[in-house]
This record gives C-alpha cells, sequence and structure tokens, in this order.
C-alpha cells in the first residue's frame, strides 16, 4: 500500500493559470488611458508585459522585468491566508487581484492583480494549498 505523499508524487504538476494579467483591468485604468490618448495604456501594457505568472497545483512563480527578469517562487504548502479581492472599479471590468500571504521568510504578501476569473482560479488555488499540505503533513498553527 503506498503512502498519500508517494501518490501525490506521481502525479504531475497541474497548471491553474499560465500568463500575463489583463493590462487595463480596471475601469479607472481605462479612463486614465482615453483622458491621455492612450499614452497611459501603453504605459499599463508594457507594466503587464513585464509580468508574467504562473500557477500550478504546487506552486506559484512569477517573473517580473523586460531586459533583465526576477523570479519568486511561492510553494503552495506554505500558505496560511489567501484573500480574493475585487474592487469595484475592477469589477466593472471583470477582473480581480488574489493575494496569498505565506510563512515564508522573504516575501511573505503576494498579490496578484488583474486576473479575469479569479474566483474560481482562488477556489483551485485553495484546493491545491489543501492537497500540498496534507501531502506533505504540514500542520498551521492558529493563535486564539
Amino acid at each position: 500500500m503506498s503512502s498519500p505523499a508517494a501518490a501525490t508524487a506521481a502525479e504531475p504538476e497541474r497548471v491553474i493559470f499560465e500568463g500575463r494579467p489583463v493590462a487595463l483591468y480596471s475601469a479607472g485604468r481605462w479612463l486614465l488611458a482615453v483622458l491621455t490618448l492612450g499614452l497611459a495604456g501603453v504605459y499599463f501594457w508594457a507594466k503587464a508585459a513585464a509580468l508574467r505568472v504562473r500557477i500550478t497545483s504546487e506552486r506559484i512563480t512569477i517573473k517580473r522585468g523586460l531586459l533583465g527578469r526576477t523570479t519568486d517562487t511561492l510553494e503552495l504548502y506554505r500558505v496560511t491566508d489567501m484573500q480574493l479581492r475585487e474592487p469595484f472599479l475592477e469589477r466593472l471590468v471583470g477582473c480581480g487581484r488574489l493575494v496569498v500571504t505565506s510563512s515564508d521568510r522573504g516575501q511573505v504578501t503576494l498579490e496578484i492583480p488583474g486576473l479575469k476569473g479569479v474566483e474560481s482560479m482562488a477556489n483551485q488555488v485553495r484546493q491545491a494549498v489543501e492537497t500540498q499540505k496534507l501531502t506533505r503533513r504540514v500542520h498551521t498553527h492558529q493563535e486564539a
């Protein structure tokens, strides 16, 4: 009989999301792009093009930069909290942001803006976090 860790280790890493955030992810950004005759839109596009997000069943990887590149990786078993934020101006265009808090020493909070379908994505990530914690037998301690 195989252990749960061995069974999960044999399963391939599943991609939940891979791509870039939406450049104009709020009504405010759209308005600013229109008022500046597209200049703000170009700036927001460049910022979005410089950010690459990959969320799998095991980790979140964010690559930042156009010329130089920085890569941050967060293992899902270290996630301590997740928030789904959908401010009014972002909801108007169907976007939201995923905020993940981890027990890592370096980067404690990771915010990913401009995500379409963020609610279903957050549910998939939440399930993957629980699976990773069970697989690695990680227990979170909550203070009373």
